[in-house]
C-alpha cells in the first residue's frame, strides 16, 4: 500500500513544475461547517441567529448570492472540493462509510497540487473522504485518511462527533470516531485528560488550526488550512454560554441556534489571528456549508421579513424560501452560504450572482498560486479569479449527480429530475431562476427547446463522468460489493 502513495506521489510531482515562491503569493484558507443551510446565517434574513463574524465577512468581502455545495450530502461535496471535480467521477455519491467508498489514490488533490509551489498543508476537523487505518476501513482498499492526500498536519476526525465536549464520553463510532493527530488515535483517557480537547469542539478545531497558521505566518511560508466544522450535524452538544444569548427561545432553538453561533465565533477568532500576525490581506479565507440542513419535512415553521416574507426557518434548520433541503437536489438541499474574504484581491466589497460550485475551489486555488491545472484529466470546477476580479459575465453549467438526483444549473434555467429504476427515465423538471428562484413553478411544457438543449449539455457532461466513474469502479469496488455506483 505505501509504495502505491509513493507512486502517486511521484507522479503528482511530475505533473507540477516547481515554481519559487514569490511575497504576492497567497495563503488558503477553506472553511466549511456540516449541514448549516442557506438561511442559517444572519446576513441572509434569519432573525435569531447570530452570526456577526460571517455577516462581517460578506459586508467587507465577495458575497456569493448563488454558491453551491457540489452534491446534497457531505462526502461527495468534499470530495470536489479536494479535486475539482464532481463527486460522480470518483465515484462517491453518498455520505462515505469507511468500509465502502473513498477519494481515489489516482484523484490528484488540493493539498498534493499547492505542496508542489511549496505550501504547508493542514487539515482540521471533519474528513469523511475515506478509512483511516485497515482496521476501521476492513481492509487497505478504502484506507484513506487525510495524512494520505497531501496534508502534512493533521488533527481529524473520520466523521461526525458531538460538537460539544467529545471526549467526555465514547459515542458510537468508538474511540477511533473521536480524534487522530497525525495518523494517531487519540485514546480516550489522553483525551479526557487534556483540557485543549474538553469543551466547545468548533473551538478545539480552530485552536489546532491557528498554531499551524502561526507556524507558517513566523516562517513567512504560504499555507493551505482546511478548517472543516462538525456543526450542525448531529449529534448537537449544548454549549451552556452561548445558549445563554438564545434565552429567549425555546430549547430545541437554542441548541441549534448556538451551535451555528459556536463556528462563527471561531471564525471570528481566525480572522484576529489573520490580523495579528500581519497576513489577513493575502491570505484567502473561504467560507461555505456542505449541503442543505437536515430536515425530513418543514415543521414548526416561522416566517421572516427576508425575501419578501417568504422567508422560513425551523428549530432545525432553514433553507430562507428556496425549496427542499439535504438530499434533494432543489435549491434548498445544495444552494450555501458562499464567502471569500481576501483584502488584497477583494479591495471593494461586492456581491456576486453567477453561480459558483465547491468544485471552483481546486481550479481558482491553482491559478492564485501560478499552477497550471493537469492536463491529463477533465476538472469541472472553473478558475473563478476573473469573477473575484470583476470580470467574469458568465460561465459554463454546472452538473449534480446525488442521492438518485440529476441537475443541470445555468445562470437562468435548471433542469432537474429524480431518477428512475425503469429504463425510460423520469422528465426534467425545469425553473427559470431568475425570475422563480424558490422553484415553484415548472415550465418544462412551455420551453420544450431548453430542455432540449440543457439535456444535450447535461448527456455530453454525464458520458465523460461515467466514463470515469467506470475506472473507479473497476478498480475499488468488486461485483460482490458495489454493482453499480451512482446510485
Amino acid at each position: 500500500m505505501d509504495s502505491l502513495f509513493r507512486i502517486h506521489a511521484t507522479i503528482v510531482s511530475l505533473l507540477f513544475v516547481h515554481l519559487v515562491v514569490s511575497a504576492d503569493t497567497p495563503s488558503m484558507i477553506f472553511l466549511m461547517t456540516d449541514d448549516q443551510g442557506w438561511g442559517d446565517v444572519g446576513y441572509n434574513g434569519h432573525p435569531k441567529i447570530k452570526t456577526p463574524h460571517l455577516d462581517d465577512m460578506a459586508r467587507s468581502g465577495l458575497r456569493f448570492d448563488r454558491f453551491y455545495a457540489g452534491a446534497s450530502v457531505c462526502s461527495p461535496t468534499r470530495a470536489s472540493c479536494m479535486t475539482g471535480r464532481c463527486n460522480w467521477r470518483v465515484s462517491i455519491n453518498d455520505p462515505s462509510r469507511a468500509d465502502e467508498e473513498h477519494l481515489p489514490q489516482e484523484e490528484i488533490t488540493l493539498p498534493e497540487a499547492l505542496k508542489e509551489k511549496g505550501y504547508a498543508t493542514g487539515h482540521f476537523g471533519k474528513w469523511h473522504l475515506g478509512g483511516f487505518d485497515e482496521k476501521m476501513a476492513k481492509g487497505p482498499v478504502h484506507v484513506m485518511p487525510p495524512w494520505k492526500a497531501g496534508f502534512e498536519e493533521c488533527f481529524s476526525t473520520f466523521n461526525v462527533l458531538v460538537t460539544h465536549d467529545p471526549y467526555a464520553k465514547i459515542g458510537k463510532h468508538g474511540i477511533e470516531g473521536l480524534y487522530w493527530h497525525n495518523g494517531r488515535n487519540i485514546p480516550f483517557e489522553e483525551g479526557q485528560k487534556d483540557p485543549t480537547l474538553r469543551g466547545d469542539d468548533a473551538a478545539i478545531v480552530m485552536n489546532k488550526a491557528i498554531p499551524f497558521i502561526r507556524e507558517q505566518a513566523e516562517a513567512k511560508k504560504p499555507f493551505l488550512a482546511v478548517i472543516w466544522f462538525h456543526n450542525v450535524h448531529t449529534p448537537l452538544g449544548k454549549n451552556p454560554e452561548l445558549m445563554k444569548q438564545y434565552a429567549d427561545c425555546s430549547v430545541k432553538e437554542q441548541i441549534y441556534y448556538s451551535n451555528i453561533t459556536a463556528v462563527d465565533t471561531q471564525v471570528g477568532a481566525l480572522r484576529k489571528a489573520l490580523r495579528e500576525l500581519g497576513i489577513a490581506d493575502n491570505t484567502m479565507v473561504w467560507f461555505t456549508s456542505d449541503n442543505g440542513p437536515n430536515l425530513k419535512e418543514k415543521k414548526e415553521v416561522i416566517y421572516a421579513e427576508a425575501q419578501n416574507g417568504k422567508f422560513n426557518y425551523t428549530p432545525l434548520g432553514s433553507t430562507g424560501a428556496y425549496r427542499g433541503w439535504k438530499r434533494f437536489l432543489y435549491e434548498g438541499g445544495i444552494l450555501m452560504p458562499g464567502i471569500l474574504e481576501w483584502p488584497a484581491r477583494i479591495k471593494k466589497p461586492f456581491s456576486t450572482d453567477l453561480p459558483a460550485v465547491t468544485s471552483d475551489y481546486f481550479p481558482t486555488a491553482l491559478a492564485a498560486a501560478g499552477i497550471p491545472l493537469p492536463d491529463d484529466r477533465e476538472y469541472d470546477g472553473i478558475n473563478l479569479l476573473p469573477l473575484i476580479d470583476g470580470k467574469m459575465k458568465k460561465r459554463k453549467g454546472i452538473g449534480f449527480h446525488c442521492r438518485g438526483m440529476d441537475a443541470w444549473i445555468e445562470k437562468k434555467y435548471k433542469i432537474i429530475r429524480i431518477s428512475s429504476k425503469k429504463e425510460q427515465k423520469n422528465p426534467w423538471e425545469l425553473y427559470d431562476l431568475l425570475k422563480d428562484p424558490f422553484e415553484e413553478n415548472n415550465v418544462a411544457k412551455k420551453f420544450p427547446g431548453v430542455v432540449e438543449r440543457m439535456n444535450q449539455e447535461f448527456t455530453d457532461w454525464a458520458t465523460s463522468v461515467q466514463a470515469d466513474e467506470k475506472k473507479v469502479l473497476e478498480k475499488y469496488h468488486s461485483s460482490k460489493t458495489k454493482t453499480k455506483k451512482s446510485k
